[in-house]
């Protein structure tokens, strides 16, 4: 009780006189090129055998390898050295040593570049828990095989193949298992505790390619909250709004002081560093469908715009909008060429889907706009996409190779976001160098469905006979069914594959007696029957299912295609057993919750293995 007592009223002082002014920070392998980098701790390092234990750092970083490792804890007082403590960082979770005891911890979020996040672990009781961010993700139960001692300590990197690139604040090692309510309060900066085995203050001593400044705890606790300003020149309203949305943002429209003098400063700081003049710029409202009645571009609701003297004047002509000055708007042309500020919440996922990439993290990119003005796509290891010289064109290039990977001329609005078709400059996904492949760039998250312009929908709006994206296409390449290299329709599929089981596949059959009429003199009995059959078939991929099962009805030549149980009506004239043709209905039946395809196709498929 008493800890929450201080808890709180440490938060009620932080609110009425500010937080902390600044903490230390340490960076790592800027350039993303690998090294021995890291901070030894300056006293002799030497504590009590721990039983209970708590880490936790606030990390950011640039570059992911195959072992990102940011904290080694070892003990030589033996005369060998033992790692007693590592840790390491991925895309989606820490890998954690602790004694001989080593674990993933899976992530319920993937890290994202350039952004602050919290991690901690804490062990006591056999049990060791991970938290992101303030929020449990993953635990272990296991009993240390003997306690935990170290001698020294390395940050930021375990040797040079093994290494972090990126910055460091705020590492301690305390000698107790911190509470979920401590770890929460240290994440979300309410709380700052120095650790007693290790504390943040040091001394620290630099080796290598370490830097040291100042970052204000605004910066680490707020920055994940933040918004990115992208500026362009020369673009219509709709390819403004197109490009913006694409980016995972929109046009923001200014309705107070506040708002108008961010993005000013957002232009202004584009104009010190170089760029075109950008004023005006456009704003995301239209009164294209209805004249005088001005709307949202992307929700559509209706808006209230603070006009400039004698504005809006040009009537059906001019149905776009831009900032002009101080919440001073003008209507204008949608097709005039104008200076546009990108609005996008701060580091989306770009995810790059239909590579064929074995890591992951390759397959991952944050959108930066440099200093000149330059758009780029920096990926999370090797990767970035960016514009030749001449902007004639966007490279997919390996800067650690120094290799280009593909190419893409004429992208649609002038970026390669979205489902585009690119030339590979190398073999990829068992074609040759030189083969025409689509690709999707996209900043949707996990339940999402990527359109062709990469704005996003829920997943579940995908073939539901609607369209949903303004570009249609979510409607487009809607196949249900994939079929196997392997797969044999003259074979009835079994139970379970993994154990070679001869059971006979159950089929239910459910008949339904239309009509029926007896011819007495002959004794014969017509019947009209309706013969409805289920049964499971885990040979195939089923995709872009739909909830409403009348949606996923199958065509007829992929009917042709799939096994089909036959039923035999004895004693009867003619054709006595079922037969699979245009009279026929197949449709699949969903159960469970569908899972999302491989990165190996140009967009999210969700699928199932079980078909009725």
């Amino acid at each position: 009780m008493a800890r929450v007592v201080l808890l709180q009223c440490l938060l009620l002082l932080i609110q009425l006189y500010g937080c902390w002014c600044s903490v230390q920070v340490f960076e790592f392998q800027a350039r993303g090129e690998q090294s021995d980098s890291h901070l030894q701790y300056g006293d002799k390092l030497a504590f009590p055998p721990l039983d209970s234990l708590s880490f936790c750092v606030r990390l950011r970083f640039y570059f992911l390898w195959e072992v990102s490792g940011f904290l080694q804890v070892s003990d030589n007082s033996t005369g060998q050295v033992i790692h007693t403590i590592q840790a390491e960082v991925n895309l989606n979770y820490i890998r954690v040593t602790l004694s001989k005891f080593r674990r993933y911890y899976f992530l319920t979020h993937r890290l994202r570049a350039l952004t602050w996040h919290h991690l901690c672990i804490t062990h006591g009781n056999g049990v060791t828990v991970s938290y992101l961010d303030g929020v449990q993700q993953d635990y272990h139960n296991y009993l240390l095989s003997e306690p935990i001692t170290g001698t020294h300590i390395k940050i930021g990197s375990w040797n040079v193949d093994h290494s972090f690139s990126g910055q460091l604040a705020q590492v301690n090692i305390w000698s107790r298992t911190l509470t979920a309510e401590e770890v929460a309060a240290l994440a979300e900066c309410i709380m700052e505790e120095e650790g007693d085995v290790v504390p943040w203050k040091g001394p620290w001593t630099p080796v290598g390619d370490v830097k040291e400044t100042q970052e204000s705890f605004d910066d680490l606790c707020q920055e994940a909250s933040g918004t990115d300003y992208f500026i362009f020149t020369d673009f219509t309203a709709i390819s403004a709004f197109q490009v913006c949305e694409g980016l995972g943002g929109s046009l923001p429209t200014p309705h107070s002081k506040e708002e108008y003098t961010t993005l000013l400063k957002a232009v202004e700081k584009h104009h010190g560093e170089g760029g075109k003049v950008c004023k005006p710029f456009w704003v995301g409202i239209t009164d294209v469908k209805e004249e005088g009645v001005w709307t949202h571009m992307k929700y559509m609701t209706q808006v209230r715009p603070s006009w400039a003297v004698d504005e809006p004047d040009g009537n059906k002509l001019e149905n776009c909008a831009v900032a002009e000055g101080l919440l001073k708007l003008a209507d204008t042309r949608c097709d005039d060429v104008q200076c546009t500020v990108c609005a996008v919440p701060r580091r989306p996922v770009w995810v790059l889907l239909g590579a064929c990439e074995r890591y992951r993290r390759n397959t991952h990119l944050v959108a930066l706009q440099e200093k000149s003005g330059n758009f780029v796509f920096r990926g999370y290891s090797d990767y970035k996409i960016i514009q030749n010289k001449n902007k004639t064109e966007w490279l997919w290039w390996d800067w650690r190779s120094k290799e280009n990977v593909a190419s893409l001329v004429n992208a649609v609005n002038g970026f390669p976001i979205g489902r585009q078709t690119w030339t590979m400059k190398k073999a990829m996904c068992g074609e040759a160098e030189g083969h025409k492949r689509r690709l999707l760039l996209t900043p949707c998250s996990a339940g999402q469905f990527s359109c062709d312009d990469a704005s996003c929908i829920p997943l579940f709006q995908r073939c539901d006979l609607k369209f949903d994206c303004r570009d249609k296409s979510d409607e487009s390449g809607c196949q249900l069914v994939w079929f196997p290299p392997v797969y044999r329709p003259d074979l009835p599929p079994v139970i379970n594959s993994d154990n070679n089981s001869s059971e006979p596949l159950p089929v239910t059959l459910h008949v339904i007696i239309e009509s029926a009429d007896v011819d007495t003199p002959s004794m014969d009995m017509h019947v009209n029957l309706n013969v409805s059959m289920t049964w499971q078939e885990a040979r195939l991929n089923f995709l872009n299912l739909n909830e409403d099962y009348t949606l996923n009805r199958l065509p007829y030549e992929t009917m042709k295609r799939v096994w089909v149980p036959v039923v035999d009506f004895t004693n009867t004239k003619g054709i006595h057993i079922t037969q699979t043709d245009h009279q026929a209905t197949m449709v699949v039946n969903m159960q469970g919750n569908a899972s999302l395809g491989d990165d190996t196709q140009p967009e999210e498929c969700g699928g199932l293995a079980w078909s009725y």
